[in-house]
């Protein structure tokens, strides 16, 4: 059997497709954003079906095949969830019959790849940030409450503090490094002032285009700016703070976890940073989580899901 996944969030809309190993085939189809908030419960189904009808075109599927839905907005309000149940629905009714689907929210795919259906912890930190847990039957999420509230340790986050920072610096409130220079260098700026044209005509309070300027914290911290890799420093205690929140709420009724320890991984734009936010993070968690590697790309979560409940077990 062969696995469709689709990995829907804010700013695009990838499909997958998977061997029964979850080995990836071919390369992603990439369309639009298939958020309802975006385009709409009906722009939704119009995306999704196009690229289900497109990955069809490509030969790869075969004829039994399932599809892993993950969703951004599939979340806690039953009102939204309800109409993104509906719709997704009608377009496997349309686009696929009779193929078996699994619908979850891209946190809870994001958890399943990561960690190959098992129980632990993930933190998800791209444009966002929020952590999901899973215990057994218990489960759990903390942060995910966007930039107008938090997503501390966020690209956003990241974003912001390098604007901040730069600031400081042209000011001369923190010693000038490199982050200074690499700004004025990458957005073309003829003078440090310039950067309030720059937020205010070019990013324009975007959550997405902020983001963005985490790059120029990563490309700081490789410099040596002790401020830059401060940046990342402070994200990853955001992000181990997630994690300590959950653990808390999910396993801290345990006993004999001296032996094994708590699998805590990772998903997100942010962790492209490597070293200067893995590392902190991996000191900062508590001493019964164990940090790895996520075990699957994030397109296939809601297809292990899917597996795992064809074949009535879990991932090993």
């Amino acid at each position: 059997m062969r696995f469709l996944g689709i990995d829907g969030g804010g700013t695009k809309t990838a499909f997958s497709i998977f061997d029964e190993h979850m080995a990836k085939l071919g390369d992603p189809i990439v369309l639009g954003t298939s958020h309802f908030a975006q385009v709409g419960y009906a722009g939704m189904q119009d995306v999704l079906k196009h690229g289900i009808y497109l990955c069809e075109r490509t030969g790869l599927l075969g004829n039994d095949w399932g599809i892993g839905f993950g969703l951004a907005g599939y979340g806690q309000e039953k009102d939204v969830r309800t109409h993104i149940e509906t719709a997704i629905a009608a377009c496997v009714s349309e686009a696929a019959p009779l193929h078996p689907y699994e619908l979850v929210n891209d946190v809870e795919a994001a958890h399943a790849a990561a960690l190959g259906v098992a129980d632990g912890i993930v933190v998800v930190a791209g444009t966002g940030s929020i952590a999901y847990g899973k215990n057994a039957e218990k489960s759990a999420r903390c942060g995910g409450w966007g930039y107008q509230v938090g997503d501390e340790g966020s690209g956003w986050w990241i974003g912001r503090e390098t604007v901040r920072i730069f600031s400081r610096q042209s000011d001369g409130r923190n010693a000038r490094g490199p982050l200074r220079d690499i700004v004025i260098r990458e957005l073309h700026l003829l003078e440090d002032a310039e950067i309030i044209g720059y937020m205010r005509d070019k990013v324009k309070n975007s959550r997405l285009e902020t983001a963005k300027l985490s790059r120029l914290a990563y490309l700081a911290a490789c410099a040596g700016d002790s401020d830059a890799i401060d940046i990342f420093r402070r994200a990853a205690y955001e992000d181990a703070l997630l994690v300590r929140t959950l653990m808390e709420k999910l396993f801290s009724d345990e006993t004999g976890r001296d032996q094994q320890k708590v699998p805590v991984s990772y998903v997100g734009g942010t962790f492209k940073a490597g070293r200067f936010l893995l590392n902190p993070l991996e000191s900062s968690l508590p001493e019964e989580c164990c940090l790895q590697a996520p075990k699957y790309d994030p397109g296939a979560g809601a297809c292990l899901l899917l597996r795992a409940r064809l074949l009535g077990g879990k991932e090993c």
